[in-house]
């Protein structure tokens, strides 16, 4: 029999059960850190406790492993004749671990924030504080509501809310939502703009526009004192963890007394250093409380009706004679007289806007400065603008988003899904996500594109259009009976998700039921409930008779959204919005001069956008063959307005300028050195397949045509494209596809171009 002296130590500590202990140790261990880990972050406690927690748990190691081996040895008592040399050991140990414990990862050793030093975009050198994510707040201001029983006195319950959220801004770990932002989603929770909502359904948009706390305030008067009385809410539990009261004669002191009651009792609250900007209310938009009501009727003007933008600029000029130093107020001037096409007058007052708002917090500065570089074409200094503000302020998704199209085509896809990769890493989880989605798909990364949509889904599981989007998917494989089946079963639960009506008419289209698709958006348009749901139904509608052939229906539909877009937005938005839809229709009706009178309507909003529009206009009637009514010399001088976008667009562009003048050796060369940036630019397929064409790579263009075919586009070019480039090859499987494509434009207008060129086909493949 093998004696103890004879054994290996490895044999030794196995009959001993070191092994064993050890790893129930790390078992356990690794379950008590995961829970403390859920703790910290449940109730938004200090991470240094997991810090602390992890040290302890590692440095025990050795004292589990002498007790494991020497546990048949061992009392508790030190006089024992047993071994006490192990029990020193293990004591000592414990204590070390308990003294590393207590004296490291202390919550003042840890950073919460660091200090970093930039270029903006006129080269000078300033700082910013970054808080570390864990302690950055979201906060809806909501408006307040007015217990005075004075109406006149209503505009205090948006001004108010204003105040708090500029109040809220001046510390980096906070970013609140105005009550204007707000009213985005008032009209899916069926409710008016300045129409109160109770405390749940203020809660249901708190949720939906992804703010970590809510505010409800109602404000009364007792003689000249204003009263504020409410809550701050947390909105994953709904519950209140502040009652706010404030009072004071001076209403920016009551708002400056919310903003520290908010501050001093927020869970995790950053450490400010004593240089940190903290101004009062009064000094963050207007000291004069008559020159904030005007502007503040003049804000709830423009979202009573966007159109009406004479009433705006004359109640925000109000509020400039009372107080010319205001900078929003100044702002708010020349935005909306930019809007009425008085350029050079707007410049003044956005010029002035920042010259009157370099003493305010920097996160103030920023939307000035970015309508000056963008309405006199100053793109260097705005995206120079925009770096400064995504490192500024890392946990706004709204640079990101600004800069995503210069990155695409300046570095590519792969740059791209960096920078939405580090806005999701900062926090911005749901648009991050759904951006990296489309950009997948965009790139027929489907595994991936499944992968992240499993993410958003976990991430946000009450997102039910989610569900959805697996379709999309399928779609964009052509696989239409799985997509189909996937939101039937949705629309079981869900039978008044107008999302998934919408889904089932474009899947029923591209399917060749086409009446079974209109008849599916018209009952969704007569069925509808809010705006929103109206004008998308509208939209695909309209988008079904462009692709059909049906112009003239296709004018009518565009007409009628226009008109109800301008209760949303004002006119020189709805403008643009419709313009490359309208230039796309005048052009596929042989009526390219048309193009000249969308131009000027653009020109009485934006003049200095023209040249832009002009020039898009004739680089997509050349991209679908259509006659760009611009002398060639003209549309040559259109390269400036594409080399800003990066390499990729100017690349782009000379590839349709090489084929507009039949130079199709360079466009070979173009496409032959390109690394994917120009091909991807073309979202319609369409161009790339006549340069193919026109450069005799037939494989190529049926390569991409049997693709596209394949994913059942709703574009019936494609089967025209395939038919013409059969037609000698093959004239049986040539009308095989032209007939699809006929289809497609059963009831299209005798003058819609593709159609009449699909009839000279048809007529040439009868012949033969």
């Amino acid at each position: 029999m093998e004696t103890e002296t004879k054994k290996s130590w490895t044999k030794k500590l196995w009959d001993r059960k070191v092994p064993q202990y050890l790893g129930t140790y790390f078992a356990l261990g690794f379950g008590l850190l995961q829970f403390l880990e859920f703790i910290t972050k449940r109730y938004e406690l200090s991470e240094f406790w997991v810090d602390k927690y992890l040290l302890v748990w590692l440095a025990l190691i050795p004292a589990i492993i002498l007790i494991a081996y020497f546990s048949s040895h061992l009392t508790p008592s030190l006089r024992s004749k047993s071994l006490k040399w192990p029990k020193f050991l293990i004591i000592g140990n414990i204590g070390i671990a308990v003294l590393l414990g207590a004296l490291l990862f202390n919550g003042e050793a840890i950073a919460q924030s660091e200090v970093i030093e930039l270029t903006d975009e006129k080269g000078q050198k300033i700082t910013a504080v970054i808080p570390k994510l864990n302690t950055v707040k979201t906060v809806a201001c909501f408006q307040f509501e007015n217990s005075t029983g004075d109406t006149t006195l209503d505009w205090w319950s948006v001004a108010f809310a204003n105040l708090l959220e500029f109040n809220l801004d001046q510390r980096p770990e906070f970013y609140s939502y105005s009550p204007y932002s707000l009213y985005s989603f008032y009209d899916g929770a069926g409710l008016n703009s300045f129409e109160i909502p109770n405390v749940g359904i203020q809660r249901k948009i708190a949720q939906k526009s992804r703010n970590d706390y809510f505010i409800r305030v109602s404000y009364d008067k007792e003689g000249d004192t204003f009263v504020l009385k409410g809550n701050l809410y947390e909105t994953k539990t709904g519950n209140s963890i502040l009652s706010i009261n404030a009072k004071n004669e001076d209403p920016y002191a009551t708002i400056d007394a919310v903003k520290e009651q908010i501050f001093e009792n927020i869970p995790n609250p950053l450490t400010i250093e004593g240089n940190e900007v903290n101004l009062p209310a009064s000094a963050l938009l207007t000291s004069n409380q008559e020159a904030l009501k005007q502007h503040t009727l003049s804000r709830i003007a423009f979202y009573q009706n966007p159109s009406g933008l004479q009433k705006v600029v004359q109640l925000a000029k109000k509020a400039i004679e009372l107080d010319p130093t205001c900078s929003y107020c100044q702002y708010y001037v020349g935005d909306p007289l930019y809007g009425l096409g008085k350029r050079e007058e707007a410049l003044i007052y956005i010029k002035n806007a920042i010259k009157y708002g370099a003493s305010l917090p920097k996160r103030m500065q920023f939307a000035a400065k970015g309508v000056l570089y963008s309405i006199t074409d100053n793109t260097d200094a705005y995206l120079k603008l925009q770096e400064v503000h995504r490192k500024m302020y890392p946990y706004d998704f709204g640079p990101y988003n600004q800069l995503l199209p210069l990155y695409k085509s300046k570095y590519g896809i792969d740059k791209a899904k960096e920078l939405v990769q580090e806005a999701i890493d900062n926090g911005n989880l749901e648009k991050g996500l759904l951006t990296m989605y489309n950009l997948q798909l965009e790139n027929e990364e489907f595994e991936d594109a499944k992968v992240t949509l499993d993410r958003l889904s976990t991430e946000f599981p009450e997102r039910e259009q989610d569900k959805v989007k697996y379709t999309t998917i399928y779609e964009r494989q052509g696989e239409l009976d799985k997509a189909r089946e996937l939101l039937l079963e949705q629309e079981t639960l869900d039978p008044l998700s107008t999302d998934i009506q919408r889904r089932l008419a474009y899947l029923d289209y591209r399917d060749l039921q086409q009446e079974k698709a209109f008849d599916r958006l018209n009952q969704g348009i007569d069925q509808a409930t809010t705006l929103t749901d109206s004008l998308q139904f509208m939209s695909l509608r309209m988008h079904f008779l462009r692709m059909s052939g049906q112009i003239q229906k296709a004018f009518n539909e565009i007409e009628t959204i226009e008109k109800l877009s301008l209760k949303r937005a004002p006119i020189n938005q709805v403008i643009i919005s419709t313009f490359t839809a309208k230039v796309d229709m005048y052009q596929s009706i042989g009526q390219s001069a048309k193009a000249h009178e969308l131009l000027e309507e653009i020109r009485k909003y934006s003049p200095e956008k023209v040249n832009y529009y002009e020039c898009m206009a004739a680089s997509g009637a050349i991209i679908k063959d259509y006659d760009p009514y611009l002398e060639f010399e003209k549309i040559s001088l259109c390269n400036k307005q594409y080399q800003f976008f990066g390499k990729g667009y100017d690349m782009y562009f000379k590839l349709i300028i090489a084929y507009h003048a039949k130079d199709y050796e360079t466009c070979t060369k173009i496409l032959q050195e390109d690394d994917g940036r120009v091909i991807n630019l073309f979202f319609e397929k369409t161009f790339l397949v006549n340069v193919y064409i026109k450069t005799n790579q037939l494989d190529k263009a049926k390569a991409l045509l049997q693709k596209m075919i394949d994913q059942k586009d709703d574009d019936a070019i494609y089967y025209y494209q395939m038919a013409l480039v059969l037609e000698k090859e093959d004239p049986n499987a040539a009308k095989k596809y032209l007939d699809t494509a006929l289809q497609y434009w059963s009831k299209a207008d005798e003058n819609y171009i593709p159609f009449r060129k699909a009839k000279s086909l048809e007529a040439t493949l009868s012949s033969l």
